[in-house]
């Protein structure tokens, strides 16, 4: 018997960066869509200071090591030895994107939220609450939120970061998303940071801004919507519970069971005044 295919019929863009929206795009080809990947965001790693370099050498000063995303576990295994940390060292994943990269460098984490993957998440873990005097390295990339330090201080903690990678805009030709655009083909744009749709609005020449204003946006979280109404995104984004794949993809089967019959009547309706 073939696989349901829910989302037959959709075009989705996602937005994540390249080599980590493969098998996000894999998900939903599975499910029946048709998904262009328009990477908005470039990861590279960060300069190799002598303060980054400190932070991994002497890992024996700390309580516990917080990573924030799978891109700090992956560049932070450029620095430190997973298999060789010492033995009172703890390790929190932020959610399980992350844990599945620790495993994969041959680390479990020690803590991993259960309702959701943030900084709020987080800090709920009981082990978090109680932090006074401990001294915690938190893995990231440069320029990340500062909640969840300014948090663990406040409750007596002593925090470093340890930023490995850096954030940067792609140089991507937009001419296929154009195309989709102009032609109706995006039922929905994935868009799971601020910076992603940030960059996104930077990169979009002014001809295809219109179709970013009138899309339905898929996004994973509060501060994301109100950045899209700031930015003049007319209709109310879809939230998935978390931004793993598996989240963001239930969330749009959901929504195109219960609306994609009207997604199809406005897409006839372009096709007929195209």
């Amino acid at each position: 018997m073939a696989a349901p295919k829910p989302l037959r019929d959709t075009g989705i863009v996602i937005t994540r960066p390249v080599h980590q929206g493969e098998a996000l795009k894999a998900r939903l080809e599975t499910k029946g869509a048709s998904v262009l990947h328009f990477p908005t965001i470039e990861i590279l790693p960060a300069a190799r200071s002598s303060e980054l370099q400190d932070c991994f050498r002497r890992l024996e000063r700390y309580h516990y090591a917080i990573f924030i995303s799978p891109n700090a576990v992956d560049y932070a295994a450029d620095f430190m030895e997973f298999a060789l940390l010492p033995p009172k060292l703890k390790l929190a994943a932020i959610g399980p994107g992350t844990a599945r990269a620790l495993s994969v460098h041959g680390r479990k984490p020690d803590m991993l939220p259960r309702d959701g993957a943030s900084s709020e998440a987080l800090l709920k873990l009981k082990a978090l609450n109680t932090v006074t005097k401990k001294r915690i390295l938190i893995v990231r990339g440069q320029g990340g939120r500062e909640l969840l330090a300014e948090t663990l201080e406040e409750r007596g903690a002593e925090v470093d970061y340890a930023e490995v990678y850096r954030r940067t805009i792609p140089r991507v030709d937009h001419a296929e998303l154009g195309s989709w655009f102009r032609q109706g083909k995006v039922d929905a744009v994935a868009v799971t940071s601020r910076e992603a749709l940030l960059n996104l609005d930077h990169m979009l020449s002014p001809a295809l801004t219109p179709y970013l204003r009138a899309s339905q946006l898929l996004v994973s979280s509060t501060r994301v919507i109100k950045l899209a109404s700031a930015l003049g995104v007319r209709r109310r984004p879809l939230v998935a519970t978390d931004a793993s794949d598996r989240a963001l993809v239930h969330a749009l089967v959901n929504w195109w069971t219960r609306q994609g019959r009207e997604q199809r009547k406005h897409r006839r309706e372009h096709e007929r005044s195209a």
